[in-house]
């Protein structure tokens, strides 16, 4: 067991993108694909999520709406005890870029466009943000829109700084606010993997 790790995205400059139930850097995502998150400068979870198959509602959640259906994905106790592994690739982007990715989600949020499984999900998401933040070359995923494809398509474009971690997540805010997309958190990982590095190095 290796010791915990704090993920600092204090500075705003600092992204990530997350990848449920993978295993390591190199793994396929497990349980039914896995899912695609985010993490916002400042440390904030954020993803996108369906109520069904075929032309269902989609939104956007945040720390309050994962706490009340999916605490796995926020809570180090409940992701260490499903157990619930998540792969999270950090990207060292830049303030203006940081903000990009996340004015993107806010933009999604205010005007969902449903969900379906194959086209339009968490993955399809994510990755309209990543382009936004210059961390791939393309708004749409490459193949089939699912989170390991995202995350492969950005490790390959390797256009920004990025370290990957795999273990168990949590997340606690660390100051107050009534938009939660808006707000630090203190973010945590016990990891079940030695982290891996690329990307252009940063000046």
């Amino acid at each position: 067991m290796y010791s915990a790790v704090n993920l600092s995205f204090i500075d705003g400059g600092k992204i990530a993108y997350v990848v449920r139930y993978k295993k390591s850097h190199a793994a396929d995502a497990e349980e039914g694909g896995g899912h695609s998150d985010c993490i916002l400068p400042g440390g904030a979870p954020v993803g996108y999520f369906g109520g069904g198959l075929v032309n269902a509602a989609g939104a956007v959640f945040s720390y309050s709406n994962f706490l009340a259906s999916r605490p796995h994905y926020v809570n180090l106790s409940d992701a260490r005890g499903a157990p619930c592994v998540s792969t999270v690739l950090v990207m060292d982007v830049g303030k203006a870029r940081a903000e990009a990715f996340r004015k993107s989600w806010l933009s999604m949020r205010a005007k969902t466009d449903g969900f379906t499984i194959l086209g339009n999900n968490c993955s399809t998401h994510a990755s309209r943000a990543c382009y936004a933040a210059g961390v791939t070359r393309s708004p749409e995923v490459s193949g089939v829109d699912t989170p390991t494809n995202l995350y492969d398509q950005i490790i390959k474009a390797s256009l920004v700084p990025w370290r990957s971690y795999t273990g168990h997540v949590g997340f606690k805010p660390i100051q107050s606010g009534a938009d939660e997309l808006l707000t630090s958190f203190a973010v945590t990982l016990e990891p079940t993997q030695v982290p891996t590095e690329g990307g252009p190095r940063k000046r």
